[in-house]
């Protein structure tokens, strides 16, 4: 297994976060027609399909592909993570 970094947006803070070795996470390339896994689901989708994602991060704060599913996903919970931030503010 892989060690990357994952931000936990509750705890403000990155967690460890493995993922098979045989699994190509890709942060970036010039060739859209790359096949990359996503770095949430990890099933495979061509490079150029992908977005930058939210929460799985190289060691200097780069986000790797992700595919298009689990990029709505990543913005639902930063959504949800921003509305519990508000609230605790307003108490």
């Amino acid at each position: 297994m892989r060690e990357y970094r994952k931000w936990n947006g509750v705890q403000h803070r990155y967690e460890p976060y493995y993922v098979p070795e045989d699994k190509r996470l890709c942060l970036y390339s010039e060739d859209m027609d790359l096949e990359v896994d996503c770095c949430q689901c990890l099933n495979p989708i061509r490079y150029g399909e992908t977005y930058t994602s939210k929460e799985v991060h190289n060691g200097v704060g780069f986000g790797y592909a992700v595919c298009p599913k689990c990029y709505e996903e990543e913005w639902e919970r930063r959504r949800v993570w921003e509305n519990q931030k508000e609230n605790s503010a307003e108490e």
